[in-house]
């Protein structure tokens, strides 16, 4: 035996093939506990493993167990055999919160369609789940945004970082068309900047009336004015608007609807108009925003490069296309 034979292998230690193995026992803990309710009836007063089992009539072992797991995952505290509330269980869990997302989570937690994924991958067949620019799925996006409405201060501040980096800044008479809006609060941040700025929200209704309750709060609901309905439905206008933003919604379009899309927007811009884009970019993959939830959830979208959104809105009219940062992509209305 010679002594390179004799020395001992250094075998890599799997770190992340063991993370994701540790979160594949999180994820069904916590669904079961969503389809249980388990925080709605923990904060009713059933607050034991013993009182909770018998009414509801849940096996006591398993239900031991769950409540159990829920306080090494943080959703749930423990004093004696009494269970109570987190804060982040208490704003986000349960049903009569504004900030409430289990509904949003339990069809998030199926966007691969419940192992459908490989599937859709060998058959190009999708979407598999739900189809994330459908009107009926206005829950999730309300659901999806509700740390947005229960923490504003820190959505603004990344907003206010955009705008620095896009160099644009409020001023008196900037018009803004805010599409597929959400919450809003990246346009937001230009109002609460300067009074005169004046922003027109585009989402189906039932998001439009939770922005309208963001910019309330906000105080800058004077300066705001909606526009319900589909994206290529509803009506834009021409030559009105200083400045367009597109968030979160182009990469779950096919190329040919963004490029209708970049078109209808042209022509609400006025001359010299601002078109700013931001939307997860190919060229930076991240697992926690996952270009393969893109193509899950939509009939054509990806995580498009910088070219190809350059050739899209190129298509469409727009000169000075700039690639700002990882994300945003700026363009002008020449």
């Amino acid at each position: 035996m010679n002594d390179k034979s004799a020395k001992k292998q250094n075998f890599p230690k799997p770190k992340v093939i063991d993370q994701l193995n540790e979160d594949g026992y999180k994820i069904p803990i916590f669904r079961a506990a969503m389809e249980l309710e388990v925080w709605a009836k923990v904060a009713a007063g059933e607050d034991t493993a013993e009182i909770l089992a018998e009414k509801e009539n849940w096996d006591v072992h398993g239900t031991q167990a769950l409540l159990d797991d829920l306080c090494a995952l943080k959703l749930l505290k423990k004093r004696g055999n009494r269970y109570g509330l987190t804060t982040e269980a208490e704003y986000f869990l349960l049903p009569d919160k504004p900030t409430y997302q289990v509904s949003f989570l339990k069809k998030e937690f199926q966007w691969e369609g419940n192992g459908q994924l490989a599937k859709a991958i060998r058959t190009g067949k999708r979407p598999i789940h739900y189809k994330a620019t459908k009107d009926d799925a206005a829950d999730i996006w309300i659901g999806f945004y509700a740390c947005d409405w229960a923490d504003p201060q820190s959505y603004l501040e990344s907003a206010n970082a955009l705008w620095k980096t896009l160099k644009i800044r409020p001023r008196t008479r900037l018009r803004i068309l805010d599409i597929a809006c959400g919450p809003a609060p990246k346009t937001f941040a230009l109002a609460m900047g300067n009074p005169g700025v004046r922003i027109t929200l585009v989402d189906w209704g039932q998001v439009l009336k939770t922005s309208l309750e963001f910019a309330d709060k906000l105080g800058v609901k004077k300066q705001v004015t909606t526009n319900a309905g589909n994206l290529f439905a509803a009506d834009f206008g021409l030559n009105q608007f200083d400045l367009a933003f597109l968030g979160n919604i182009t990469h779950f379009l096919n190329p040919e609807e963004n490029r209708r899309l970049f078109q209808k927007t042209y022509g609400a811009l006025v001359h010299e108009g601002v078109l700013a884009l931001d939307a997860h970019r190919h060229e930076y993959p991240n697992p926690a925003g996952p270009e393969l939830w893109f193509y899950a959830v939509s009939k054509g979208g990806a995580a498009y490069s910088f070219q190809e959104y350059k050739v899209m809105l190129e298509q469409a009219g727009f000169t000075k296309i700039e690639d700002v940062a990882k994300r945003p992509i700026k363009a002008v209305k020449p």
